[in-house]
């Protein structure tokens, strides 16, 4: 029994929350400033626009990458003998028997990405984690020790990086 632990990617709430941030910086900002003319004019006045551009990225989009944390769900995945449970905060249980599962494709969608098919071809499950996604293969093998598939790589090619798409067929 091995139990794993990723935040799932959900990039609806990421993005709105990344925009309406960066909207509450620039309105607080506007207030201690004396408005828009007012900020402005302090960005004008600083001197050297590289070093008030790096203050800016420390300053503003640094705490972004500390509060997704809190706005990426948490999930855990329990495997054992017959079947794998994934636990959501907020959702029930799902139970996914070894017996349902068709096809397991890696890196097929998009690169750290994982999804589970069922007997006709339905998505039982899709896992595309924001951190520990080095799991996903020891799963895969964890699943395909259970039952007998066949595995086909086939090479993709994304910006100018090569990797692998695997799938793994019940056969």
């Amino acid at each position: 029994m091995k139990t794993y632990n990723y935040l799932e990617v959900n990039a609806g709430k990421g993005i709105g929350f990344a925009l309406a941030y960066v909207a509450l910086i620039v309105i607080i900002l506007s207030f201690v400033f004396g408005g828009f003319l007012g900020l402005a004019d302090a960005v004008d006045n600083f001197g050297s626009s590289k070093v008030l551009g790096f203050l800016v990225g420390i300053a503003c989009t640094a705490p972004i990458f500390f509060l997704m944390k809190f706005i990426y769900p948490k999930i855990n995945l329990t495997t054992n003998d017959k079947y794998v449970l994934v636990n959501r905060k907020n959702q029930p249980d799902l139970v996914i028997n070894y017996d349902q599962i068709n096809a397991i494709a890696l890196n097929a969608q998009r690169l750290n990405t994982l999804t589970i098919y069922g007997q006709s071809n339905e998505v039982l499950f899709h896992i595309q984690p924001f951190n520990n996604h080095h799991f996903m293969a020891e799963l895969v093998k964890e699943i395909t020790s259970k039952n007998s598939y066949k595995k086909s790589v086939t090479q993709k090619r994304m910006l100018n990086t090569n990797y692998d798409m695997v799938v793994y067929q019940r056969g």
